[in-house]
This record gives structure tokens, sequence and C-alpha cells, in this order.
């Protein structure tokens, strides 16, 4: 063994020891003071991560308790508004069913009066608890409460969404309107009267007048139309209206109350979709004892139409006070005069198209009269078109008629419902009767317009004029000279004078060379038009006849009385001061697109939107001949809706009605939402759907909906409006049951997520404790085991320090 005194290695040792010996004491004492066993990340760095995730999820529980207790009294008091409610509801129902009695001979202002401040409260008390329509918890609510864990293969935020409980309340408001009590109301004429007071006006005073059942087109019923989101255009519901025992107000509604139903029961998705709208005819008494005809829905937008005077008058639509006659609402449209004698016959074979467009038909309706040369006369063929024009099912259901002519007389044609339309007409290169000598076109010749046209063999030595008509617009004359013979100086001439022409220019006419001998015009952008060629040569010298005469617009007389009567209590767009229309007038060009845009908010504010393009060429296959009428731009606008499935948008209608000056036809927009809005677009024509009535732009306005006045409101004054109520009142009361236990599951679910939560909250614990929490016998122990070898090692450093003294016995010796 070595000895040496530079270097204690001993008390080096025994140093470290005690160094040791204090740290740990340290930490024990630590412990047991604190009662942790990590203090800090160096005592166990993976359990104290874990420790703290333990920590911050107990956080989360524990303010997500909070957060459920919070719905859970929130729902109590939803809960208690909803019983007031229910007893509203009884007492209504109290009063309704006493009005609604036959033996009842009091006073039933009185109890209309008490009856009405129920409803008002009904409506104050859901205010109240946030579940009137568009309230603060008239929506989904999601309460987060934590504890939600990831399933296999589920994005981060599923963690968020299985630590929530939802409530969905959208569906549960129960304001007076969501309980069926208010609706929307399509009401007759102001200030008119049907009743039994009536001098003149009464139902039977219009049920008996002549002029008014003169113009049913079933003797002994009276027809109306609906038009809603889910029945509209095509799909349109009418009913018929059996007269037999109509007397006075209360058969009158009873009859039509029956017609609906029998409508709603039919089997198409329409007859569903007016089924579920609800639709109910009843009287309105104004404050002046007047009545008018009512038609109601609890929950959907809709537009009504007289469909002949009879209900025109009905409406309140009448010629005077003194005169029970409904306004005519006739609309026709003249031909020119019928150029041949009745006997004369055509020159050549001929296969003559007539077009019928507008007057609510949602595209065009054909039809082909086909003469005989030398052998077909223009009676005979006056006579075919006519006969075709009565058996034609859809011109029948559009009240088109059509009145013969003779010779310098003139072709009308009538429809009887208050409707604009138009006439066109091709083939009849002769105009022998009277409706314009257009050329047929198309790649097998059998179109009435087109977008290319080719003529027959030319020679280009004479003159000609030619006519073109693009969509709506006034024709164009070309002035065709006599080129020598030379096609090639024809067509370049042609194109040039095509260039100077703006409108025709527009439409992308080009005219091109067949062959040698013939030529074409074509249109580059798919716009249609129609050509003319007028004869002032002998020769066909550019091959598109030369028997034409020169096109005369044919008339239309001014349109007849409106009969449309929209849902008052709906939203809707009203233009300007007088709550007009949007404007109309048809698409041109095929590159003249334009775009809707119908927007909405869901429940939960969420916005749905569709853009809806109108167009009229025949290069896209999607709404390519959507913009020639206003009939046809509504149904497409309309089906675009409808088969978005889209459960808010669905809830918007377009419908047709006329504007505020009853000049010119228009569209509003009408919907059972909220609110809604729709952007017109733009495009190079300026045509199509635009907002000039409202005195703006004539384009590129967004216009909001707003809420339409006149909406209905149940009412017990009389004995039929009281027997309505008990029927609405009844099912309002199975509406507010549904409400109320969506409301219980939530209170339910609540208190079973309170309770999982508070497990959760005791395991967390008990995990945290286990990693985090001091075992104090344990470190008691340790204590004493560290008090033991601090004294052992501070005893034994005494000596290790001592110890290099023994070197000095070596010395002395």
């Amino acid at each position: 063994m070595s000895y040496s005194i530079n270097t204690n290695i001993a008390s080096l040792q025994a140093q470290e020891y005690l160094r040791t010996t204090s740290d740990f004491q340290a930490k024990t004492i630590n412990r047991v003071t604190s009662g942790l066993r990590i203090i800090s990340s160096g005592d166990d760095a993976a359990g104290l991560a874990i420790a703290n995730g333990y920590r911050s999820d107990r956080s989360v529980l524990t303010q997500g308790v909070r957060n459920a207790n919070d719905g859970l009294s929130t729902l109590q008091t939803i809960d208690g508004g909803m019983n007031n409610i229910s007893m509203l509801l009884d007492r209504a129902r109290t009063l309704a069913a006493q009005s609604a009695s036959g033996t009842f001979n009091g006073d039933r202002s009185l109890l209309n009066s008490e009856f009405s401040s129920v409803i008002t409260e009904v409506d104050r008390q859901a205010k109240a608890i946030g579940l009137d329509t568009g309230g603060d918890f008239a929506k989904s609510l999601a309460v987060f409460i934590g504890g939600g864990r990831n399933h296999a293969g589920e994005a981060s935020t599923e963690q968020i969404t299985n630590g929530s409980v939802s409530v969905d309340l959208t569906n549960s408001t129960v304001d007076a309107k969501s309980l069926g009590l208010k609706g929307m109301q399509a009401i007759g004429v102001t200030g008119t009267d049907i009743g039994t007071g009536a001098a003149s006006t009464s139902v039977q005073a219009i049920v008996e007048d002549t002029a008014n059942k003169g113009s049913l087109a079933t003797a002994g019923f009276t027809e109306f139309t609906f038009y809603g989101a889910g029945f509209s255009d095509n799909d349109k519901v009418g009913i018929a209206v059996n007269l037999s025992g109509i007397t006075d107000t209360d058969t009158l509604v009873a009859a039509i109350n029956n017609a609906i139903d029998t409508a709603g029961n039919g089997t198409t998705a329409a007859a569903t979709a007016f089924q579920n709208a609800g639709v109910r005819a009843s009287v309105n008494t104004d404050a002046n004892g007047k009545k008018q005809l009512t038609f109601a829905s609890s929950d959907g937008a809709f537009q009504v139409r007289a469909e002949d005077r009879m209900a025109n008058a009905l409406m309140g639509n009448y010629t005077s006070s003194s005169n029970p006659a409904g306004k005519s609402l006739a609309v026709t449209y003249t031909g020119g005069v019928v150029s041949g004698a009745g006997a004369g016959t055509w020159a050549a074979n001929a296969s003559i198209l007539v077009r019928f467009q507008g007057a609510g038909l949602s595209s065009p309706v054909d039809l082909t009269v086909s003469v005989t040369a030398t052998t077909t006369t223009v009676t005979q063929a006056i006579a075919d078109l006519q006969t075709q024009v009565a058996n034609n099912a859809t011109l029948k259901a559009a009240g088109i008629t059509m009145t013969g002519a003779t010779a310098g007389s003139a072709l009308v044609f009538t429809n009887s419902k208050g409707e604009k339309f138009d006439v066109l007409v091709a083939g009849d290169i002769e105009n022998e009767l009277g409706l314009g000598s257009f050329r047929k076109g198309g790649a097998s010749n059998d179109q009435i317009e087109y977008t290319t046209i080719t003529a027959g063999a030319g020679t280009y030595t004479d003159t000609q004029t030619l006519e073109f008509v693009i969509g709506g617009q006034a024709k164009v004359q070309l002035s065709l000279a006599d080129y020598a013979g030379v096609q090639a100086d024809a067509l370049e001439a042609i194109n040039a004078a095509i260039a100077s022409n703006a409108t025709l220019s527009a439409a992308g006419l080009k005219a091109s060379a067949v062959d040698a001998t013939h030529i074409k015009f074509d249109s580059t952008n798919g716009t249609h038009f129609r050509l003319n060629a007028v004869a002032q040569a002998a020769s066909d010298a550019f091959g598109f006849g030369s028997v034409g005469v020169a096109y005369t617009a044919n008339t239309a007389t001014t349109l007849g009385h409106d009969a449309t009567f929209n849902s008052g209590g709906a939203a809707n767009t009203a233009l300007g001061t007088n709550n007009d229309v949007f404007a109309w007038s048809q698409l041109n060009n095929g590159d003249e697109d334009q775009t809707i845009t119908v927007s909405a908010p869901d429940s939960t504010g969420a916005d749905h939107s569709m853009a809806i393009v109108l167009k009229k060429d025949s290069l896209s296959a999607a709404g390519g001949m959507s913009g020639r009428t206003l009939d046809e731009a509504i149904n497409y606008i309309n089906a675009q809706l409808q088969q978005s499935n889209d459960a808010t948008l669905n809830k918007v209608v377009a419908v047709k009605e006329v504007d505020h000056a009853n000049s010119a036809e228009g569209v509003r927009f009408l919907g059972s939402l909220g609110s809604f809005k729709v952007s017109v677009g733009t495009n190079s024509g300026a045509v199509g759907i635009t907002d000039a009535a409202s005195g703006g732009p004539t384009q590129g306005a967004v216009i909001a909906s707003e809420t339409a006045s006149g909406g209905s409101v149940a009412d017990i004054s009389t004995r039929d409006n009281a027997q309505t109520a008990v029927t609405l009142l009844a099912s309002a009361v199975a509406t507010l049951g549904s409400a109320q236990a969506v409301v219980g599951k939530g209170q339910n679910n609540f208190t079973y997520a309170v309770s999982l939560a508070q497990t959760q909250l005791n395991n967390l614990a008990a995990s945290e404790s286990r990693i985090r929490d001091a075992d104090l016998a344990n470190e008691a122990a340790n204590l004493t085991k560290a008090q033991i070898l601090q004294q052992a090692g501070i005893a034994a450093l005494a000596q290790a320090n001592v110890a290099p003294q023994a070197v000095l016995t070596l010395l002395r010796g």
C-alpha cells in the first residue's frame, strides 16, 4: 500500500459519497414536503410528459362539465318555455273548439280577441327562449366537453367531434309560424266584397253571371292554378272547382278545398309537393266587413292564378262593384291579311311549320301544315291548322285557340288566360296564310329558327332583298345587287354588309360558298336566326326564292288583366317603390349567356348558392335553349333549383307576373326562407333578366329579398275559420311535442355526457397520481436512510481527512 499527502483519495471518495447522499436527502425532503414524486423533468422526463397530458385532459374535462351543465340549464329553460307554450295551445284549442260549435250564439269577436292574444304570447315566449324562426338557439348547438379520441384513420378534428355533444334545434322552433298558426297567404283584391252583403258581387252573383260561365273551359267548373317550390311550370298544379251547389263563401271554400284535396292526392311528385305545402282556402273579413277569397299555407311560398273570368271574379278581379263579370284575360295575336282567296292554292308543295311560344309553355309547340301544289286550298289549310290547334292538349291547357279567316281577313289566335305569346311561321314562302314568308332552315331544312340555311342554285345576275330576324330584334334588310354571275363578288359584298351591321355581326353571321352555284349563311357563335327573301325580281338570282313578301310584324293586343296573386308573408324579390318584378327580354345571340345566381343562408347561417346559366344556342347541351321566352327561362331556373337537391335552395321558386304598369311580363322570386338573394348577371346585349324596373342599372345588381305584407294568422272569428283553427292547433300540438322531444333528448344526452366526463376525470386523476405523486411511506424510509448515510459520511470524511497525518510518523523516524 502506498502513502501520499498530495492526493487524499479516501477523502475525495468520501466527499463524493457525501454529496450523493446529500442530493438524495434533498430530493427525499422535496418529495416528502411536496407529496410529489416528480419535482422536475429530471426526476422522470417520460413520466412527467404523460402526467402533464393527464393534467391537461382533466382541465379540459373540468371545463367541459361546466359547459354541459350550462347547456343543460339552457335546455331546461327552453323546456320550461315550451311547457308554457303547451298550456297556451291548450287555451287556444279551447277557444277554437268553442267558436267552431254550430250551437254557439255568443260574440265570436270576443273569443277571437283572446285567441289573438294567445297567439301573440306564443310568439313572445318563443322569442324569450330563443326558439323563434331565426332565434339564437334555432340551430345545431354543439357543446364541447372533451374526452374524445380519434379512431384509426380519422382526421385529428374527429377528436373534437367525438368530444362534443350536439343538440339540433334547427327544426324545433315553436313560434306561431313554425307551429302552423301563421303562414303565407294570397288574398283577393283589397276592398272587394264577395260576401252575401255585397249588392252585385256576391259569390252567387258571380257564379250565375253569363260572361263568367262563358269563360269556363269545362262547363260547371272554374279553375285555379298553383305555382310553388316543387310544383311549377310543367309541374304546376291546377284545380277544377265544382260550381254545383255554391251559393255563398262557405260553400265556395268547401268546394275549393275539396278540389285542393283531390289535386294533392295525385300520384306525381308535384302533387306531393303541393300537398306538403298545405294550401287551404278560406275567407278574409276586412275591417269594413267585406269578404275576400284567400289561400294560405303554413310554410310554403306560392302563387295562385285565376284561369278564367269566373275564378278572376271570385278573387275580386270583377269588372266593377255593380258588374260581377270577371275582368277579361284574353290576349290575341293577329297575323297579316290572308293573301290568297279562300279557294286559292299553293304553286308548289309546302310543309308549313307553325310555332307557338310563351303563354306558360315551358318549351315551344310546333305544328305542321302540309299542302299539295295546285290542290290544297287556303281554306283547307286554315281549317287543318285550326283543327290541330284545337286538338293539341298542350295548347288547349295553355288556353290557346285559333279563329279561322277568309280572304282579306287575318288569322287570330287567342290566349284566354292573360299570358303573352308569339306565333312563328316558316315554309309558307307564298305567304298564303298571312303570317310571313320565312324560309325553313337547318341541316334537314325543317327548322323555324336555325344556325345555318343553304340556298338553292343561284345565278347572281339580279337584285334581291334578304331580311334577317335575330331573336326579338327588329328585322335587318340586306339589299343584294347584280354581281354579273360572279359568286365570289356576291359573297364579298354580302359579308361586307354583314360586318357593317351591328345586329348581324353580333349574331356571327357569315356567307360562304357550298359549291359553284350554292351559298349558305351560318352563325359562328350558335345564334339562331330566321331568313325571309323578298321578291324584287322574277328570277331567283340568289337561290332563296322569289315570291316572298316583306315581313311585317304581327300584332298582339295589350296584356289582359293580371290574374296572379302571390302569397304574403313570403320572402320575395320586390324592386323599387312599386315592389315590381324583374323585367325580361329574350336572349338574341348564341354568346349572350346570362348567369343568375340564387343564394340563401340556412338555419345555421351557412350560405347556399347556385349559379344558373341561361343560354340560347346550340353549342351547349346544358341549358342550350333556355332563353327564348320568359316561360322557358323560368322553367329552367326552377328545374335547376329543384334538381340541386339542396334543401335550402329547394324552397325558392321563380314565378311569372305582369309588371306594375300592366304592360309586360316579368319574373319574381318567392321563398319560404327568412331571406335570400338573386344576382343578375351581365351579358353583351343587356338582355334576359334585368332589374330595370327598380330604377337602377339594368344588370349586374344583387337583389335581396324582403318579406311581403299580408301573411296569414289563424283566427276564430267565424265558425268556418274556427274549424280550420281546430285542425291547425291539433297539428301545432304535435309539432310542439316533437320539438319538446328533441329538447328532452338533449337534456338526457348532456346528463349522460356529464356522467361520463366525471368518470374520465376520476380515472385521469388516479392515473396522474400513480405517475406524479410520491409514496410517502417509501420516502420516509428513504429520508431516514439519507440521514444515517449523511452522518456516516461525515464521520468517514473526518477520518479520511486525518489519514495523511500517518505519514508524519515516517518522517519523524
